[in-house]
Parts: structure tokens; sequence; C-alpha cells
């Protein structure tokens, strides 16, 4: 029974001096650390470029209804122009005599 006792006080004193993860697993958790540490870095960048889209979808979005207003604006005044013509007739020149 007193070796019972001993082996968990060198138990804890194993630990104290070596830590509780053995070299390899001291490898695996700084690799996992660090690719935590990228895919955090990786996703920050994509939520700002997903930012980024959706600003850029809005303007082109924007551009696309002023484009077709234009558009019908410009053919509204094509086809007021060419009612005006029919109903006055072609401009005469009047040349100097």
């Amino acid at each position: 029974m007193n070796r019972a006792q001993a082996v968990p006080a060198e138990w804890d004193a194993h630990i104290a001096a070596h830590g509780k993860a053995t070299p390899g697993e001291a490898r695996r958790d700084a690799a996992i650390a660090d690719i935590k540490k990228r895919l955090t870095a990786k996703t920050q960048e994509c939520t700002l470029l997903e930012k980024k889209l959706k600003a850029a979808q809005t303007a082109i979005a924007a551009l696309f209804h002023d484009n077709e207003a234009l558009r019908q604006q410009l053919a509204k005044d094509a086809s007021s122009t060419v009612r005006e013509r029919e109903m006055h007739g072609p401009k005469r020149r009047s040349y100097p005599s």
C-alpha cells in the first residue's frame, strides 16, 4: 500500500517536469493550432470578399437599372422625334436667292 501512494506522487512530478503531451503529441497540437490560425485568417478573408462581392452586385444592379431607364428614355425620345417629323413634315431648307 505504501508504493500505491508513491506512484501518483511520482506521476504528478513527471507531468510537472515533462508536460502531459509526448513530443509527437506536442508537434501534432502545434500543427493543429497553426491550421486553426490559418483557417481563421482564411475565413476572415472569405467574409471580406463576400462583402465586396455583395457591394459589386449591388452596384451592377443599380447600373443595370439606370441603363435600362436610359434606354427606355432614348427610345421614347426617338419615337417622339419621328412623330413630330411625321406631323410637321420634313424641314425644308430655304436657299438664299
